[in-house]
């Protein structure tokens, strides 16, 4: 699960990415394909699935610590599954079209400065992923009987684990202070 690499500037209009290698020391740039199709797909099939999961139960008790226990372990087990898949894939499709690139000062503070303000915005849609992932414990402990409870709860926890992953907040911090310093010193001298 370790990567040497972290995104430090995103470029939505342009759909590209700007990545700085811990080990190599080195700039590159990565252009995302956008599975539309896949978004659409999901948000299709969740209307039906609410309809029929919303009355279904176990039919049988269930202490609520035994299924949020049950439920949050298959989150943790999900999510750490799927970066393991998605690393396995992505290692493989980012060397086959990653672009090394090299920029000027000029564009690293421009990367950095807007780096900076889109890490404002994903700390914060991660501190909003856990409050719902604890929201959701608490649904799950009243209604443990509730089969969509269940499964959204095993849903938003992976999700949330694989959302922190791909971010990498801490690292994307410590690529920011780094690249900034290196910036200072290159004024210096």
């Amino acid at each position: 699960m370790s990567r040497s690499y972290v995104i430090i500037y995103q470029n939505k209009e342009a759909n590209y990415s700007v990545y700085y290698d811990f080990s190599k020391q080195s700039f590159f740039s990565y252009t995302q394909k956008l599975n539309k199709s896949i978004i659409k797909f999901a948000s299709f099939c969740s209307i039906p699935t609410y309809a029929i999961m919303k009355n279904v139960s176990f039919g049988m008790t269930i202490h609520p610590l035994t299924m949020l226990a049950i439920a949050n372990m298959l989150g943790i087990i999900l999510g750490f599954v799927s970066i393991k898949l998605i690393n396995r894939v992505s290692d493989k499709e980012l060397q086959r079209s990653k672009e090394v690139i090299h920029p000027t000062n000029q564009e690293l503070r421009r990367y950095l400065f807007e780096g900076r303000k889109q890490s404002k915005r994903l700390i914060l849609m991660i501190c909003f992923l856990f409050f719902l992932v604890f929201s959701n414990v608490i649904f799950l402990y009243f209604m443990p009987q509730n089969i969509l409870m269940f499964l959204l709860n095993i849903a938003i926890l992976a999700g949330s684990i694989l959302t922190v992953w791909a971010i990498r907040p801490i690292k994307r911090s410590q690529a920011h202070k780094l690249l900034e310093g290196k910036l200072e010193s290159a004024l210096i001298e």
